[in-house]
């Protein structure tokens, strides 16, 4: 039986709002993230460990195709891509898509292709997994950047799983991630994937390398 989510005692507004102001005069930086040595772009969320609980968690067979929604620098795309057929990655953010496709450019790889699309508005097909690791927090972003983080009224995540049923195949997977921040509504995923038809069906967690408080990645299925 899948247990819900008990809230943390952190409360990420003020962390993330630094956070926003630091990617938004970045410079480009080079990290190593799951396992590959990356460029991250002004303006574009830099990896972190909700990154490598995600790259952990998610599944591919060489015979599936991907999509990857809010693919920031790439990295999970690209890993996946290694193992996939093929696979896309899209986000909201401009840069992020240009900082994907240099550091896809970077591994040659071959099979993998980057859009600038609002969840799924460039998408088209189906896919095996679909990946997503959304903004968690339910406050106004002032642009695309903040988008990274922020998601009003959880805008994003009901359009992300009222729209998925269209592009996962049958026997497909959607990979969510999410947190327990004590300014979060930590029951959503639990109840827009009933609302959808969907079932969790199992949930890994990782504790933050920088604050008190856990990461998860929920692996869901259709009913």
């Amino acid at each position: 039986m899948i247990k819900k989510i008990k809230p943390s005692q952190f409360k990420a507004k003020t962390s993330q709002a630094k956070y926003f102001e630091e990617r938004q005069n970045a410079k480009t930086i080079e990290k190593n993230s799951c396992g590959f040595d990356i460029k991250i772009f002004k303006t574009v969320y830099k990896a972190s460990t909700d990154t490598e609980l995600m790259a952990q968690t998610v599944k591919i067979l060489p015979s599936q195709t991907f999509l990857e929604i809010g693919c920031g620098c790439g990295v999970i795309s690209i890993m996946l891509a290694q193992k996939a057929k093929s696979g896309m990655g899209v986000d909201i953010n401009k840069m992020a898509v240009k900082n994907s496709q240099a550091n896809a450019k970077r591994y040659q790889i071959k099979n993998l292709k980057f859009l600038q699309s609002d969840l799924f508005e460039k998408v088209k097909g189906k896919f095996n997994v679909i990946v997503c690791n959304p903004p968690y927090s339910p406050y106004q972003a002032k642009n695309d950047t903040g988008k990274m983080f922020w998601d009003f009224n959880n805008k994003m995540k009901k359009r992300f799983f009222a729209e998925v049923g269209d592009y996962l195949n049958k026997n497909g997977t959607i990979f969510f991630g999410w947190a327990d921040f004590a300014d979060i509504d930590l029951n959503l995923p639990f109840e827009l994937t009933k609302k959808y038809g969907f079932k969790i069906v199992e949930i890994k967690k990782k504790k933050s390398n920088h604050r008190n408080y856990n990461l998860f990645v929920f692996k869901i299925i259709k009913k």
